[in-house]
């Protein structure tokens, strides 16, 4: 498949028609909505438009919308804080949706209609505004309750002494390490005092200073100079036992308090879900009613314009013809590259798009080169992972990941990818003989064995007995593939019709480079026939290359613009991009020999596990477990290294090195005018929805 062709279009109708109208576009889900814009041809006069139509009703479901939205916003933030969602790692690594039939958005916009959910979220905020005025007078009382606790054993009210005469008393806490010295300087003052530990804990003791009245404020400069904090406990209103006894009543009282509005939020919670669809159906009701400000607006009819694809066409002039009183016109594009595009793809194709939505969607004039970056991007992935054991983990666990989240179309085309990566570890580990590294070699299953036997004769090449050699074959494999790139470039310009690029930027590398290539390496070993043939593919690809950079130039800098269009500067591509670009393949034997010798390094570890002085039979069990464990997890890890960097590195070469040499990215995508979210997803298998509730439950 290819990049759809995708039409503009303009439907006409009644003013009062507007909100129907849209609905229906809404629902059908086929077009890319846009601004009106005339064409170059009409003169502006011909399209008289009016100020926007003033529509009571709209503004009011906007506001109602408003109003919804931010009180389903505040209940979910609140219900996110009373109840986190908990994640595992793994589970991190997935999106977090929620999967819907259309029956439950279509029952969202019922219960909206209906005000539904408005006072149950009314209820649900107001319970958090008690909530948090207990959990405050909590807190408050908690704090209270730990200022008093030193003193919870002292029998006197220092109340009380507030009415001496002659005496004044004070309590207050003071570093253990003070205390002494406290006390020496109260002394050394001649201050007619009295200090009594009356508790202490680690780091400090509370004390109570007695002293007389006229005396008092030398007394307490003396205490703050020691670091002395006063606690005024005359103020508490009786005993500190008494007054912690009667916060301890009132704190349990609060604590059940808040237990009980915690239970009646745990019965709110349980509506969660429904709330989550809520929310995004109202953010998707706002964009719908919102689509109205876009509309070009007659003295006598509203105008909806866009884009269809061409064989969405149809069924879209039959969604206008129900509305009645709507006229639908199709066209193709005026805007080029402006155009939004709409990818289709085959289902065992569209995992590979993900490569194309990393980059960017390509302009509406290239094409979609999704299936071109197959084979490389696996025969990538198969090099860098290239064990054959670790393909067949990774399929396994790409399928038990699609079960278990089949209902989200992203994971399965995520893992989808993986899958095919794995096919091609297979294919590379069993032609370079890796099988978990050397595991399946003579080394651990004895010379003879049928097993190594087989494994020796699929073995073609061993990278870690024979690395320069596999470096030249990803070398040979990454010219190949730039030189297939630039194949591309000149499908690209077929396309647009371009035939100067086509022999100037591409024929021209096309001959140029393979024949220098050949100059450099091969030479006069294949024979004088072969030389004459790369060598006449060496000028005429030279004179293409600088007649193409000449074009660019102007007079006496026609040369050189010639010249430097050899090094890439002029063209799309050049000598020194080629010879980086291979270079940069050499990756792909890094990460393969990485890989395999993390594996063999394990084995080896696990080999060496042995305790033969307990006798034949402990040492069975102590190799089988203990080697056993090794191998387990230092095979996992290795496999989760290798696997990331076989994606990460094949996507980088795809990105850069590949889509370099032809890729033009930068278009906008054709965004259907439908429900649309990253959150809630719509799907017609309920069975999905129930195995997703019963994992959430889980």
């Amino acid at each position: 498949m290819a990049i759809d062709s995708v039409l503009e279009f303009a439907a006409a109708f009644p003013h009062r028609k507007e909100d129907e109208v849209l609905s229906a576009l809404f629902d059908a889900g086929l077009v890319h909505l846009t601004s009106y814009t005339p064409s170059r041809e009409a003169p502006v006069s011909q399209v008289p438009a009016v100020e926007d139509v003033h529509r009571p009703e709209r503004e009011i479901s906007l506001a109602e919308v408003a109003r919804e939205l931010d009180l389903a916003s505040a209940t979910l933030a609140f219900f996110a804080e009373i109840d986190p969602p908990q994640t595992s790692l793994v589970q991190s690594l997935f999106p977090d949706e929620t999967y819907v039939t259309r029956e439950d958005i279509v029952g969202a916009a019922a219960r909206h209609v209906f005000h539904g959910y408005t006072e149950m979220m009314g209820d649900a905020l107001a319970l958090k505004g008690k909530l948090e005025d207990a959990q405050h007078r909590l807190a408050s009382l908690e704090h209270e309750m730990e200022a008093l606790f030193l003193w919870r054993d002292l029998p006197l009210d220092l109340s009380e002494t507030l009415q001496w005469r002659y005496l004044s008393v004070m309590t207050g806490i003071v570093p253990s390490s003070s205390l002494a010295a406290l006390v020496q300087r109260l002394d050394a003052a001649g201050l007619p005092v009295q200090v009594e530990v009356v508790a202490e804990s680690k780091a400090t003791k509370a004390v109570l200073v007695a002293c007389l009245r006229t005396r008092e404020s030398e007394v307490r400069t003396v205490l703050a100079s020691e670091g002395f904090t006063g606690q005024d406990l005359a103020r508490i209103g009786g005993t500190a036992g008494a007054v912690l006894k009667r916060l301890d009543g009132e704190a349990r009282a609060v604590r059940a308090r808040v237990g009980d509005l915690r239970a009646e939020v745990g019965l709110a919670l349980a509506h969660r879900k429904e709330l989550v669809v809520y929310r995004e159906y109202l953010i998707n009701e706002r964009a719908r009613l919102e689509a109205g400000n876009g509309l070009t607006r007659t003295q006598h009819c509203s105008v909806v314009t866009g884009f269809v694809r061409a064989e969405d066409v149809e069924r879209l002039q039959e969604v206008c013809a129900r509305v009645g009183g709507t006229v639908c016109m199709t066209g193709e594009t005026t805007r080029g590259d402006d155009t939004p595009v709409s990818i289709t793809n085959p289902p065992w194709l569209k995992p590979m798009e993900i490569l194309i939505n990393m980059f960017g969607y390509p302009v509406y004039s290239s094409f979609d080169p999704t299936r071109f970056l197959v084979l490389p991007f696996l025969l990538f992935f198969g090099l860098c992972l290239g064990d054959a054991v670790y393909g067949i983990l990774e399929i396994a666990l790409c399928f038990y990941f699609i079960r278990r989240y089949r209902a989200s179309a992203g994971v399965r085309r995520f893992m989808t990818v993986f899958i095919y990566g794995g096919i091609a570890a297979i294919i590379v580990g069993a032609l370079t003989g890796s099988w978990a590294g050397d595991l399946l070699s003579e080394t651990y299953l004895g010379t003879g064995n049928p097993v190594s036997k087989l494994v020796s004769w699929m073995t073609i090449i061993n990278p870690t007995e024979a690395a320069f050699q596999f470096l030249i074959i990803v070398w040979i494999v990454g010219g190949i593939n730039q030189l297939y790139g630039v194949g591309l470039a000149i499908y690209k310009a077929a396309r647009r019709k371009d035939y100067a690029s086509i022999l100037y930027d591409c024929v021209g590398w096309l001959l140029f480079l393979p024949a220098l290539s050949a100059l450099l390496f091969i030479g006069t070993k294949w024979g004088p026939g072969f030389r004459i043939g790369y060598l006449a593919a060496l000028v005429v690809g030279l004179v293409l290359l600088l007649l193409g950079g000449a074009r660019h130039g102007t007079g006496a800098g026609k040369v050189m613009s010639a010249l430097i269009n050899l090094y890439g500067i002029q063209s799309s591509y050049g000598v020194g991009s080629f010879l980086g670009d291979v270079l940069s393949y050499s990756r792909l034997l890094a990460l393969g020999l990485t890989t395999a010798s993390l594996a063999s390094a394990f084995n080896m570890i696990a080999g060496l596990v042995r305790f033969p002085s307990a006798g034949v039979v402990v040492d069975t069990i102590v190799r089988v477990l203990l080697g056993g464990i090794i191998l387990l997890v230092g095979h996992l890890l290795n496999y989760f290294m290798g696997a990331m960097g076989a994606f990460i590195h094949s996507a980088r070469l795809i990105l850069l090195e590949f889509f370099g040499r032809f890729y033009e990215g930068g278009g906008p995508r054709f965004h259907r005018f439908e429900f649309s979210s990253e959150v809630v997803k719509v799907v017609e298998d309920s069975d999905i929805q129930g195995k997703q509730e019963e994992r959430h439950g889980a």
